[in-house]
């Protein structure tokens, strides 16, 4: 044990006096380095052998003088002169620099934490203290000291293929590190009791030997020892610390890093156990309390708050020990091409300082029986644990960043490789059934729900074995309408030409999201997806960027051998309904070629009134806009032109397009004053509007199909230029008309020139004879077409397809083209 000098004062020094907190030293010595008295300091006399500088010399700058070669002699008067003195190192020759300088010499080459430091890793962390963890981008425990010593730690390292269950042994470490003794932690939250008897556990029986060993090479460095702060402990000195390290890697060096530090910190986990077993049972137990008696514990058990705020300090060291080896641990596990010198270069250092948080710890359990009568921890114990607690975390932390990154390159490496299996799956692999790529798309999700209400019930994805099959793919956000319009569809007929299936698709799932999934599906009829959210990656980015799902719910059309028929047969299913299978190409062309343009033909599906008026032979008028003077004035018009025409006409308010919450005063209005009929809700209303966009989506898929650019092809398909124009007058407000029937005329307008047409019957009704109604009304509206004119027409980004060039369907010319950002919510 180290002596203590009386300090006395420096009869040469002029200099100011030093700062408190520059008193001590962390700075490693030697035990052959004497302290003298000098105003109450103390300061460590220079290095003077190898081993106090374990990492080599470093000038940088201070050029020191060799010893003389009567090394003994020197010695001798050395420690004459001080214990005469009082001085520490005079200025000689043989040290030619002050102790101040040789202290800064000393502190730049030490491989333990600089306590005073600004640079390095093992500065002082205090509270309040913000030190950045990176300098220049690197971290700051890479710098040349902590490069030298991890340099030492690699040559200790040679591991063979000794392999073994490094997490179930941490496991059972850190339960010992985690327990609490009533008697000493009576203050502490008492934790449930779990009796675990590590069944599943493999055995260790292999490493005991070793843990014994180590403990034991701990356990006796630590009882050698001298004073360290100012303060009699078992504790080593900083130096003596660093060769133990060396020497405990030593021992492990075989073992790869994760099973070094598992190996070592269950060495401490036994010392540690032993004391609080000790504790817990000193009270109880006659032969625990002769052991204390030996071991000199029963003051210990007198003095808890002491005893309790050493053993908290300890045990918070012990968990960011345990926290930096769990993530050691995940960096062994990645794939070897994934650990890289983020890792690497930085592991022998972790490995290193967690060593030295042992020893301390093991210090400091080893020292619990020699602090005095109701002594509390010293700063400077409190600031060594607080160090190497602030600097394992911080090491934790950038280790758990590159983790992290590790993680997500892995992981976005095979969902690349996921992506392209999808890609080959449905597009080169020829399958003898529709389950397999199934199977393969939705995996690891393996069975469906069926049916509605209480007879809802889990079936395997087989059951569509053979099966045209239609994929529902949406969000939870924007399918109310089409659900509400497929169910009004999906009869009987239906079921028995092909099957639906919902596919649910959300980029992150939230409680919230699991209860509106079950919301929604409770009463479906057909097919849905069980447990979407464990939908994988890949497979979302197939649906979104493969069969381009955005906002707007798709339909993919798969026939009985998987083969993708469309990647979104909803325009054709809103156009021509069952009558669109098997949703091909083909068949959209073969439909279009039979089908003509009337008035029959937009309703369809929309509006069973309107078609049963349609066959009774009567007019259709329909009109939409949101000015509800204009809706008055147009249908009295309307009532007075075919009283005097003698025409039984039926007018239906049809809305507009996106129809909002909005327009439902109006039809309450239309209802309530009996103007006319209308759609009976907003989901018919959208349902219209939404057949007239499939048509214009249709159209302009087959264009693309034949490989038609431009509107010159545009201009040889009156079919599409009616869905345009029908298109711009649902996206205005101002009011719109079209009046046909059955096969007939379809003769339409805007709002005011339609109205104007209908106030000046009198000038056209001459020809109503020889023309008949619907062309003497058409010929009087282009007749009074005006020379100015603004129409416009408005895509949506989801809709997958926008052309070039768009026609105006008044005056034939290029339309110019707009880019309109609209949040509109009622």
């Amino acid at each position: 044990m180290a002596k203590r000098f009386q300090l006395n004062p420096k009869p040469f020094s002029t200099d100011p006096p030093a700062d408190p907190l520059k008193r001590v030293s962390l700075i490693p010595r030697s035990a052959e380095q004497k302290l003298t008295d000098n105003q109450g300091e103390r300061r460590p006399v220079a290095a003077k052998t190898h081993e106090d500088k374990p990492f080599g010399e470093q000038s940088d700058g201070h050029n020191v003088a060799p010893p003389p070669k009567n090394v003994e002699a020197s010695k001798v008067m050395m420690d004459h002169e001080t214990e005469k003195k009082g001085s520490i190192t005079p200025k000689t020759a043989h040290h030619p620099h002050s102790s101040e300088d040789i202290l800064d010499a000393n502190s730049r080459h030490s491989l333990v934490p600089r306590s005073l430091g600004d640079n390095s890793l093992g500065g002082r962390f205090g509270p309040g203290k913000k030190q950045a963890f990176h300098r220049n981008g690197r971290p700051m425990f890479s710098l040349s000291d902590d490069r030298v010593m991890a340099d030492r730690v690699l040559k200790t390292h040679s591991p063979d293929m000794i392999f073994f269950d490094v997490r179930s042994l941490l496991s059972v470490v850190d339960d010992i590190f985690k327990s609490h003794v009533p008697s000493i932690d009576s203050s502490a939250p008492k934790p449930s009791l779990v009796f675990k008897d590590y069944a599943d556990h493999v055995s260790f029986e292999t490493f005991a030997d070793l843990i014994n060993q180590i403990s034991c090479e701990i356990e006796c460095k630590c009882l050698h020892g001298g004073e360290s702060h100012g303060m009699k402990t078992t504790g080593l000195h900083l130096d003596s610390r660093n060769t133990t390290t060396f020497s405990v890697l030593g021992m492990v060096s075989k073992y790869r890093w994760d099973a070094k530090l598992v190996l070592i910190l269950a060495a401490l986990a036994v010392k540690y156990g032993v004391f609080l077993l000790l504790a817990e049972t000193y009270a109880t137990n006659q032969l625990t309390k002769s052991l204390a008696l030996i071991k000199q514990l029963p003051s210990i058990f007198s003095r808890q708050n002491a005893l309790h705020q050493r053993l908290d300090k300890t045990r918070a060291l012990m968990q960011d020990m345990v926290d930096l080896t769990t993530t050691i641990i995940q960096i062994h596990q990645l794939p070897p091409h994934h650990i890289t010198p983020a890792f690497t270069d930085h592991v022998p250092t972790a490995v290193y300082w967690i060593v030295r948080c042992v020893l301390i710890c093991a210090s400091h359990i080893s020292g619990a029986s020699g602090f005095k009568q109701d002594q509390i921890m010293s700063f400077m114990e409190v600031s060594e644990i607080h160090e190497n607690s602030e600097r394992l975390r911080k090491i934790n932390a950038y280790l758990l960043e590159q983790l992290k990154k590790s993680h997500l390159t892995i992981e976005d490496g095979i969902m690349e490789e996921e992506y392209q299996e999808l890609i080959q799956t449905f597009t080169t692999i020829i399958h003898i059934d529709v389950v397999p790529p199934l199977i393969r798309l939705l995996r690891p999700i393996d069975f469906l729900y069926h049916g509605d209400g209480a007879s809802k019930r889990r079936v395997g994805i087989n059951v569509l074995t053979q099966k045209h099959v239609l994929l529902l793919v949406s969000d939870l956000e924007n399918i109310e309408k089409e659900l509400y319009i497929l169910e009004s569809l999906y009869t009987e007929a239906w079921q028995q030409s092909f099957e639906i299936l919902w596919v649910p698709v959300q980029d992150f799932w939230t409680e919230a999201d699991d209860a509106k999934f079950e919301s929604l599906h409770s009463n479906m009829k057909w097919y849905v997806l069980g447990e979407p959210r464990r939908l994988r990656r890949s497979a979302v980015r197939f649906m979104r960027q493969w069969w381009g799902f955005k906002n707007r719910p798709i339909l993919i059309a798969l026939d009985p051998k998987g083969q993708v028929m469309s990647t979104n047969a909803f325009p054709m299913v809103w156009i021509w309904q069952p009558f669109a299978h098997p949703f091909t190409t083909s068949r959209e062309r073969d439909l279009w070629g039979e089908q003509e343009w009337n008035l029959e033909f937009l309703i369809d599906g929309t509006d069973p009134h309107s078609l049963n008026q349609l066959v009774e032979g009567k007019y259709i008028c329909l009109y939409g806009g949101e000015d509800m003077q204009w809706i008055r004035n147009f249908t009295s018009l309307w009532r007075r032109v075919a009283k005097a025409a003698n025409i039984q006409l039926e007018m239906v308010y049809v809305g507009k397009r996106n129809p909002k919450k909005g327009i439902e005063p109006i039809i309450n209005t239309i209802r309530e004053d009996n103007l006319s009929h209308s759609l009976p809700d907003l989901f018919q209303i959208w349902f219209f509007w939404t057949r007239i966009d499939s048509m214009w989506e249709s159209k302009q898929r087959m264009l693309k199909a034949h490989g038609t650019k431009g509107f010159k092809e545009e201009e040889k398909d009156l079919v599409l230029q009616e869905i345009v124009a029908l298109l711009g007058f649902g996206g205005e407000g101002d009011g719109w008309g079209l009046v046909s029937k059955t096969s007939d005329l379809m003769v339409r307008a805007k709002g005011n020139l339609f109205s104007n047409a209908l106030a000046e019957y009198n000038e056209w009704e001459v020809n109503i004879p020889a023309h008949g109604f619907l062309k003497a009304l058409n010929d009087h509206l282009l007749m009074r077409i005006p020379p100015h004119h603004c129409t416009r027409f408005m895509l949506p980004e989801t809709a997958g397809i926008i052309p070039n060039e768009v026609e105006c369907t008044e005056c034939r010319r290029t339309m110019e083209k707009y880019f309109l950002y609209q949040c509109c919510l009622e």
